[in-house]
């Protein structure tokens, strides 16, 4: 009987080397925590400074050509690395683990269809085929922290294994996003603009940096003078829809104390909280909304 417990446990521990044990050389790029109990499965590090394509939209094919909507260009070193999720791990806890360790600095973010084919993100952005799985359980995030781009792609394949892989780029020089360079004609075009570089915190309070850029804002959405532009916070977390619906109105009405002006349009501030989510997925945002230009035919 003694012998059997011992070779239970030698399997057990084998089974543990093998399954959860970093590879070779591998480590957590910039010190980001990663999800816990995960090891990592594949890492590589180009440390030359070569031309590199930072992806900050969801892509698509047309006919057979690779459409991104928007990327960066840039000279930077690269660091790869994918982590293997625990099994049996609700991939909405993954997701819910890199918005908050990269959410604040967010520069774009999809989920679901809204990011497009995952055999795309697969084959063509990342070239690691493993990184297939269905479309509906995808989520990608990039995001500039601490003067690197940083990007997550996660996603549940068929056979139910999760896996985090990130891309750590280190520019050559700072680089400029432009933040909200094309806002206003997404409102007027669309009907509808996500404010980028805001995350507004769950109990719907602005950071600093948010008031910033809702301040440089102000004076292009002048633009709308005499229209009705709605400001509309999202907010999610584990408070009730009416606590956080409660949040979201502050949230609302600070931003439009910020972006008021003489001049500007009429700015109605409007409370969305948890609800009205879209396939970008449960991330807390700033949303302008124009009515009159949805309902154009």
């Amino acid at each position: 009987m003694r012998n059997l417990l011992k070779h239970i446990v030698f399997l057990l521990l084998l089974s543990g080397s093998a399954w959860g044990q970093d590879v070779s050389g591998s480590r957590d790029p910039l010190d980001l925590k990663r999800f816990p109990f995960a090891w990592i499965e594949k890492y590589s590090l180009d440390d030359r400074f070569l031309p590199r394509e930072f992806v900050v939209s969801s892509v698509e094919k047309i006919r057979r050509n690779l459409r991104i909507e928007r990327k960066v260009r840039i000279s930077a070193t690269l660091e790869r690395t994918t982590y293997r999720i625990p099994d049996g791990t609700p991939r909405a806890e993954v997701v819910d683990h890199y918005i908050r360790l990269l959410g604040s600095k967010e520069l774009f973010a999809c989920q679901g269809r809204g990011c497009g084919r995952s055999n795309l993100w697969a084959n063509d952005v990342f070239k690691m085929a493993f990184l297939y799985g269905p479309d509906a359980d995808q989520y990608y995030l990039a995001a500039d922290y601490q003067g690197h781009l940083v990007s997550v792609y996660i996603i549940e394949r068929g056979n139910k294994r999760i896996y985090a892989h990130l891309e750590v780029m280190k520019p050559t020089v700072e680089i400029s996003f432009g933040l909200n360079e094309n806002l206003t004609e997404r409102l007027a075009g669309d009907g509808f603009a996500v404010i980028e570089g805001i995350s507004p915190r769950a109990d719907g309070t602005l950071p600093a940096e948010a008031e910033e850029v809702l301040a440089d804002l102000r004076e292009r959405l002048n633009i709308f003078n005499g229209q009705r532009v709605f400001v509309v916070c999202h907010l999610y977390g584990p408070a009730s829809a009416e606590l956080l619906l409660e949040a979201a109105a502050g949230c609302s009405e600070r931003a439009i104390q910020i972006l008021n002006r003489e001049g500007g349009p009429e700015l109605v501030a409007f409370s969305a909280g948890p609800l009205l989510p879209r396939a970008r997925g449960a991330i807390p945002r700033l949303e302008l909304v124009l009515p009159h230009r949805l309902n154009r035919d």
